[in-house]
């Protein structure tokens, strides 16, 4: 193949954002699992369902400071009688004291400390009067299990703490850790590779030239593969509009990641050829451009089994279809189960400017004003206002602007 042959593609037409997505994540499954310390397992996502084996708690305890009462004594007070108790004993949580209380007697009991055996109520210490630490009087009449935690109150031995592709955040970490598990399955974390094409860009840092401009897509997709819980790996420096160079750049990407971005060369001009690469790598093309602005020259592609995208050297366009294409496939590589991400209804705040006739993606922010919220666009001049980012899904018929749109939020 010479150096400018164009790849006669024809045959592939262009497809909806929906079944890009589709292609992408259909092509490809979670990492491996691997298992980790319970301290090293935060934002990882669950390899496998977690249970509980025990109960928790494991025992019968007080839910608050009180004083234990039996079941002849409850009786007692039920009939509105006032009894004098004898302190038997002084029960603190961690505590493993379990001699029977009798009648007459009750144990002044810490929060979350072992009930003695036969206890069926406790009473809150504001509840009774204290005579002396030997002896209280007590007039109110509890109900039977009145604060009182029950074995397995919070889970049962075989209940289910996380589930199987959930991302193990900090309130379903302290549940796991209840539970005494120490060691937990979480998939692998991918290794994104990073590829930067062009001949007019230069790294930050290196003296500028005529005709040149700073490479900036791989600061942004570094960025969003951080904030995505992967590991973005740069290629060393940017790839020259040379078919040679950058086939030898993507089968080193191949050899060291679980995905590949391209940014740049995704037009038809003689120095585009990053499907010229992919085919002469006989790569399986999942499609070619798509019928969404920005994306009508957007591909993917299959190579040695890792998913290659092929984004717009545009750092407003990559940043955009990242969250729209490349996200979901990335998020169903890490595991996780919701990995397409929930779009919902919004009204516009205000009309997007230089909106084009059907489907295109624009930044967005939620504001909130009088207890509705709206999404307001932004350019890329916008700074960020500290509002929530949103990525904005519009469809516009001739003749009309449209009011609501699609929204998914942005996770920085």
């Amino acid at each position: 193949m010479s150096r400018l042959q164009l790849v006669d593609d024809k045959t592939l037409e262009a497809v909806s954002l929906d079944k890009a997505v589709d292609l992408s994540c259909e092509s490809i499954q979670a990492l491996d699992t691997e298992y980790l310390h319970i301290d090293d397992a935060y934002m990882r996502v669950a390899a496998d369902d977690i249970a509980s084996f025990i109960n928790i708690p494991t025992f019968d305890r007080s839910a608050m400071d009180g004083y234990t009462i039996g079941k002849t004594d409850l009786k007692r007070l039920q009939t509105g009688r006032s009894l004098r108790l004898r302190v038997a004993s002084i029960i603190g949580a961690g505590s493993i004291e379990n001699r029977p209380i009798r009648p007459g007697e009750t144990c002044r009991i810490m929060t979350g400390a072992l009930l003695p055996e036969g206890s069926v109520a406790v009473i809150k210490q504001e509840d009774v009067e204290i005579i002396n630490e030997n002896y209280i009087i007590v007039s109110v009449r509890p109900r039977r299990g009145e604060n009182i935690r029950r074995a397995g109150h919070e889970l049962m031995a075989g209940d289910r703490v996380a589930a199987k592709g959930q991302v193990l955040k900090a309130e379903i970490l302290e549940r796991v850790a209840a539970c005494g598990i120490e060691r937990v399955p979480v998939y692998q974390v991918p290794r994104v590779y990073i590829i930067d094409t062009g001949n007019e860009l230069l790294l930050p840092g290196s003296p500028i030239k005529t005709g040149c401009i700073y490479c900036s897509n791989r600061s942004l997709l570094a960025c969003k593969i951080t904030s995505s819980r992967a590991l973005p790996s740069l290629s060393p420096s940017v790839i020259n509009d040379d078919l040679h160079t950058i086939i030898a750049a993507i089968k080193k990407a191949a050899r060291v990641s679980d995905m590949i971005i391209i940014s740049g060369g995704t037009g038809n001009g003689l120095f585009d050829l990053v499907r010229n690469a992919f085919e002469y790598l006989n790569a399986q093309l999942l499609f070619k451009g798509i019928n969404v602005f920005p994306g009508k020259n957007t591909s993917a592609a299959l190579i040695d089994g890792k998913l290659i995208f092929n984004l717009s050297g545009s750092p407003s366009a990559a940043g955009i279809l990242f969250e729209a294409l490349v996200k979901p496939a990335l998020l169903k590589l890490k595991g996780e189960l919701l990995y397409k991400g929930d779009w919902f209804n919004i009204e516009l705040a205000s009309p997007i400017e230089h909106l084009k006739s059907g489907r295109s993606l624009h930044r967005g922010e939620m504001i909130i004003e009088q207890g509705h919220a709206y999404a307001l666009p932004v350019n890329r001049k916008d700074i960020n206002t500290g509002n929530i980012p949103l990525l904005l899904d519009v469809h516009k018929r001739s003749g009309e602007e449209p009011v609501m749109v699609k929204a998914k939020l942005v996770v920085d």
